[in-house]
């Protein structure tokens, strides 16, 4: 298994672009606490996001929940505002008209049944994107819908159901063939499979994969499951309290993680290969979740914190010994 990933993962290196698909330069957002109906101080949803992903890359975000990682999808998505500039294809989200990036950039969403109009039929759903953009005849969006259908692993006799009448499985296809039928350059699943059967998951999993390996487009996966993550992705991007604290390829951070938040998630999961992995205290679980820190926001759980670390920048250097690799840590005291 772990052969077949690494031979995978090698392939796709020989077809990835050097063109950008997506580039995310310092973006930030936040948002107004609020208190019984008062307006409280501004909370740091994303700080100073800075990232990239290649043509026909698999790219990875990981974090726990509430890290900022579907706030930053919304921000692509252009769903929010945001501080900072955000390129998909050569396009300005903030300059270029949201119509014409939308054909760019679409999104497979964690909870399908919320994604779908349940009064309208499968067939309307698919075509109407089509409709919008002024694609095609009548006759060939019908061609196009029963293609993408097939193209999914259903049939053109979904066309006339509902979404209450399909599994979750089902209606996540439905949901990656919304996705698809612009022909994107870029497709953003976030938590794509968390709501749905392990078995039924692999299904969906095994459908990216193989939508990835057959056009030359880009994916953006989003999961707190480092293991899935490991599977599917070539780069991968940890999150953590809305900074992005470590980069790399995927068998860099998952074999060598350097950021000790890093080391702390993956030691709390069983690696593929290994066993007896420590588990994450439910004392540290609370300091992660509810501490606000200034300087490095993992300064009160590190292992390896100094005074120093709480004047630091939250900034990546590059840890890489080999120059031809890249490997970014949010820390100035990792161990390699």
């Amino acid at each position: 298994m772990y052969a077949a990933i690494l031979q995978r993962r090698k392939e796709r290196r020989t077809m990835v672009d050097i063109e950008k698909v997506l580039k995310v330069e310092g973006v930030s957002n936040s948002y107004k606490k609020r208190k019984f109906g008062f307006e409280m101080k501004d909370v740091q949803v994303l700080d100073n996001i800075n990232f990239h992903i290649n043509k026909r890359e698999f790219f990875g975000l990981v974090g726990e929940s509430g890290c900022g990682k579907s706030t930053l999808c919304r921000a692509i998505l252009g769903l929010i505002d945001f501080d900072g500039k955000i390129t998909i294809s050569n396009l300005n989200r903030k300059e270029d008209k949201k119509k014409v990036i939308a054909r760019k950039v679409q999104a497979v969403f964690q909870d399908p049944m919320s994604a779908l109009n349940p009064k309208k039929t499968i067939g309307f759903i698919l075509e109407e994107p089509l409709r919008i953009h002024k694609i095609g005849t009548k006759k060939e969006r019908s061609m196009r819908v029963n293609e993408i259908l097939e193209l999914v692993g259903l049939d053109s006799s979904y066309r006339e159901r509902y979404p209450s009448e399909l599994s979750g499985g089902q209606r996540q296809r439905v949901c990656i063939g919304c996705a698809l039928i612009l022909n994107p350059n870029l497709i953003i699943a976030d938590e794509a499979v968390s709501a749905l059967d392990v078995s039924v998951g692999a299904q969906i999993l095994n459908l990216f994969q193989e939508l990835h390996d057959s056009f030359a487009m880009s994916f953006l996966f989003v999961s707190h499951d480092l293991n899935l993550v490991y599977y599917l992705c070539d780069r991968i991007a940890v999150m953590y309290k809305g900074s992005i604290v470590e980069m790399g390829d995927a068998e860099a951070i998952y074999y060598h993680p350097l950021h000790p938040y890093t080391q702390l998630l993956l030691s709390s999961i069983p690696k593929l290969e290994e066993e007896g992995q420590k588990e994450i205290c439910n004392e540290e679980k609370d300091m992660m979740t509810n501490t606000v820190v200034s300087g490095c926001k993992y300064y009160q759980l590190c292992k390896l914190a100094k005074e120093e670390c709480k004047t630091w920048n939250n900034m990546l250097i590059n840890a890489a010994e080999n120059n031809e690799k890249q490997h970014y840590v949010s820390c100035p005291y990792y161990n390699y």
